[in-house]
């Protein structure tokens, strides 16, 4: 819980000096309405979430970050999970890892191969909960691409829960 509360504090500094520019969020209903007519789903999830936390049908993963997970000392693992034992309970797991995300250097390269393949289409921008989307949607908007849009809650807390069609095939 702790990193996804970090992360969303270095997503919104990203932000914080910048204008939102792409088109607008839209829930996952919405979403749904527009891939079916059409539109492009991008999942910017990591390879691991899109493939074992599921994904949306025809959605194309491209990543907009990497995380380097490096796990901190054993002595420190062992004495996390004798606590976790002790108080018969799960903490924080994250707080065994030293975790850096790194922008994916070939995001941009990768959506415009997909707007290649499907010119004049809507980009429909989908992660987790809503945050790296958010960041991604913003990317794409200031690099010239016109209807690009955010899908609110993102895959586990929106599109999932709206019970809409997905897998982890």
């Amino acid at each position: 819980m702790r990193f996804f509360i970090a992360f969303a504090m270095f997503i919104s500094l990203l932000f914080a000096e910048e204008n939102v520019y792409y088109e607008d969020d839209i829930t996952p209903k919405e979403a749904y309405f527009m891939q079916q007519n059409g539109a492009i789903l991008i999942d910017v999830r990591t390879p691991a979430e899109f493939l074992y936390g599921g994904h949306a049908p025809g959605s194309i993963n491209i990543p907009i970050f990497f995380y380097h997970i490096k796990p901190k000392d054993i002595k420190y693992r062992i004495k996390f999970s004798q606590m976790e034992l002790k108080k018969n309970s799960v903490f924080d797991a994250h707080k065994m890892y030293d975790i850096n995300p790194v922008e994916n250097e070939n995001f941009a390269q990768n959506v415009k191969a997909v707007v290649k393949k499907y010119p004049g289409k809507a980009l429909l921008i989908i992660c987790r909960s809503g945050q790296r989307s958010a960041y991604a949607a913003n990317l794409l908007a200031k690099k010239g691409y016109d209807e690009v849009y955010n899908v609110s809650e993102g895959f586990t807390f929106g599109w999932k829960k709206a019970g809409l069609p997905w897998g982890a095939e």
